[in-house]
């Protein structure tokens, strides 16, 4: 039975291989998740400092929006009294012109002719028909 007594001190060093084993690799595995761990916290500090100022230009952004909008609004407003006072010029003028008269008027054809008679005698040098400066033309 030696053998027996071999086994009988083979079994605890066996098995205190084993947890010193299990203790390494659960330290191995602790040392890794702690690199990792600490690798994610930079990751995470980077990320929140990307993310504050993404935030700081979508506010700024949001701003100059509301800038615009207000400019806009602005606008809107003067250009709608500017139309509202060129309506009422128009609507001036319209009421103006309404019962004035017309500012181009027909001239008879008979009267048209003297004209032209009276032109074409005055470049001849002729004077074909006096001039009757006592009657307006009609």
């Amino acid at each position: 039975m030696p053998n027996l007594n071999a086994l009988k001190i083979l079994i605890p060093v066996i098995f205190t291989v084993i947890i010193i084993g299990f203790i390494a690799k659960l330290g191995y595995d602790n040392q890794n998740l702690t690199q990792r761990n600490e690798k994610l916290r930079t990751l995470t500090s980077e990320l929140l400092s990307k993310n504050n100022d993404l935030a700081a230009t979508i506010k700024n952004l949001a701003d100059r929006i509301g800038e615009q909008n207000r400019i806009v609004a602005t606008e809107t407003k003067r250009r709608a009294a500017a139309e509202m006072k060129q309506q009422g010029l128009q609507d001036e003028v319209k009421d103006a012109l309404r019962d004035s008269k017309p500012s181009v008027m027909l001239v008879p054809d008979d009267v048209v002719e003297r004209l032209r008679e009276q032109a074409d005698s005055v470049r001849n040098g002729t004077d074909a028909t006096p001039a009757n400066t006592s009657k307006p033309a009609k």
